[in-house]
């Protein structure tokens, strides 16, 4: 979301963890919930070890439409002028970024510009909603973040 709103810290963090499998994940919580807030936006983060297997979806929904990821390599749109949702095959990640391994040394070795997902400006922001959402979870109650 971070990156979805061009570096955009959010204006509060609302967290709420569960340990549903405590004889597998003895020490820590399996499941987490993760509302941010922002001026003009909401996001819902969900995250889990308890899940029968991987997901790595995204549902973005705005004022003339939506999209949704399926896969890697697929979304579903719909725009508000449009009746029917289109399912469409993504864009390919560009070189070097479609790998950490080659982005990374296009930084390193290359002088590549870090930006987007990978930027340490959003990493930032990132560990920072990450670090407020452990503390909402711990105290029970929402954590204001301050703003830049």
């Amino acid at each position: 979301m971070t990156w979805l709103m061009n570096g955009e810290r959010p204006q509060s963090v609302t967290a709420v963890t569960q340990q549903i499998k405590p004889q597998i994940y003895s020490r820590v919580d399996d499941e987490a919930t993760i509302i941010l807030k922002y001026p003009q936006a909401q996001a819902i983060v969900q995250a889990s070890w308890n899940w029968p297997f991987d997901r790595k979806d995204m549902e973005v929904y705005g004022q003339m439409g939506y999209v949704i990821t399926l896969k890697r390599d697929e979304i579903r749109v719909r725009r508000a002028q449009d009746k029917p949702e289109e399912q469409l095959a993504a864009k390919p990640v560009p070189a070097p970024y479609d790998s950490e391994l080659s982005y990374f040394r296009a930084v390193i070795l290359d002088g590549a510009k870090e930006d987007g997902l990978s930027s340490l400006d959003t990493n930032v922001t990132v560990t920072e909603i990450l670090d407020a959402a452990r503390r909402s979870a711990q105290e029970g109650k929402t954590v204001l973040l301050p703003q830049r």
